[in-house]
């Protein structure tokens, strides 16, 4: 479940609960488990946008690496420093291009290195410009250099990936978490429960709506912490 099947969700909620057949309800049921359901919305949007910010900078980080691999690789069948990093850049992800276009055009290698360290998930261009900038002053292997920065980027590539098999557990669970409000009651008329007489009507069930939904929303919460304290590192 994504936030826009979420967003839906809850404008169906919405549109039920206020429609004219459910006047007599609304003047029973108290309108707090709607309020906690959208602060439930509320984090698990949270929890998804900041899944799919990561993954987008995990894929902008292993193209960097590939990058530094492929200017290695040039440098050390002998081509020139230059025609390497165009070579490289171009080989990446389409909004690599126009670094190298740039490059291409005189602009400054190291200059450019800067800007798309701020593309997030390129934070591997500043190394790749410093060691540039040192194989320049100090007229050192500038190939074996990017070959060891690559084995680097690899190895902090394999311990983001065990990070991310240890958060695949609370993913996993935030997930769950966001169904149950709605698989419940799916669940309890399948089995041909009338769970609607007990929750809507008595004061017993309005308490139960509110204290599942606050259980709910507390274990979204709960998730999002743990996800954005390994994030960091992920």
């Amino acid at each position: 479940m994504n936030s826009w099947a979420l967003a839906l969700l809850m404008a169906a909620v919405f549109a039920w609960w206020f429609s004219p057949h459910q006047q007599r309800l609304r003047s029973v049921v108290p309108s707090p488990p709607l309020a906690v359901v959208t602060a439930g919305k509320t984090w698990w949007v949270r929890i998804d946008a900041l899944a799919r910010k990561t993954r987008y900078t995990a894929q902008r980080r292993r193209a960097m690496v590939d990058v530094v691999e492929a200017l290695a690789g040039e440098l050390n069948a002998g081509q020139a420093p230059i025609q390497a990093l165009q070579f490289a850049l171009d080989a990446g992800p389409v909004d690599f291009h126009r670094f190298a276009q740039s490059i291409r055009l005189g602009a400054d290698p190291l200059s450019q290195c800067t800007q798309l360290a701020r593309i997030p998930g390129c934070e591997a261009a500043l190394s790749l410009a410093a060691c540039w900038r040192v194989g320049s002053n100090a007229g050192s292997g500038l190939s074996d250099t990017m070959t060891q920065l690559a084995q680097g980027l690899r190895d902090d590539l394999a311990v983001r990936a065990e990070v991310q098999s240890q958060i695949a557990g609370p993913q996993a669970t935030a997930r769950f978490l966001a169904a149950l409000p709605v698989a419940g009651p799916v669940l309890a008329t399948a089995l041909g429960v009338n769970f609607g007489a007990v929750l809507f009507t008595t004061s017993v069930g309005h308490w139960c709506v509110v204290l599942g939904l606050l259980l709910d929303v507390l274990g979204l919460w709960w998730v999002h912490r743990i996800m954005t304290s390994a994030y960091p590192i992920a």
